[in-house]
């Protein structure tokens, strides 16, 4: 009797082993350009994730697609940077529920402001401070005067 549980329990350990799946354990997440510009497309790969199933792709925190691995675990996910769009850093995350790898994109925006045709004078210029202190002169000279040619009134005393 024991030795036929133990020739079942080999033969369920022998069938379990030769249909359990083995799974990479060296995934890894790339993309084609790591600097692109708005509107060029980055292919984000990844290599040993689960086979056959689903990847979530987030670039900062933004779900913007997912991804059917092969059978080996593989998939390309093609990420479009949007124009206009701004500079820096942006990290891409992709997870399969149980890999969760980040890789990191440089964009640098092509969208540049330049100041076209010319701007209306605004403010001060030179002339006007000059203006402004002729102005002043004027007054002073103006109020020296008043007090030079007014008529002094007697004082009375009382």
């Amino acid at each position: 009797m024991v030795s036929l549980l133990m020739v079942f329990g080999f033969l369920a350990l022998g069938a379990g082993a030769s249909s359990a799946l083995t799974y990479p354990t060296n995934a890894t997440l790339t993309v084609s350009n790591p600097t692109p510009k708005c509107g060029e497309t980055v292919k984000v790969v990844g290599t040993g994730f689960l086979p056959n199933t689903e990847v979530t792709i987030t670039i900062s925190g933004v779900v913007v697609g997912t991804a059917m691995t092969d059978d080996k675990g593989n998939f390309t996910f093609p990420y479009t940077v949007p124009t206009p769009c701004i500079d820096g850093k942006q990290l891409i995350r992709a997870t399969d529920g149980t890999n969760t790898l980040l890789v990191s994109i440089t964009v640098l925006s092509t969208t540049q402001t330049r100041a076209t045709g010319s701007l209306p004078r605004t403010g001060s210029s030179g002339m006007t401070m000059h203006l402004v202190q002729a102005g002043i002169l004027m007054v002073a000279a103006g109020g020296i005067l008043l007090m030079a040619t007014r008529k002094r009134r007697p004082t009375t005393d009382a």
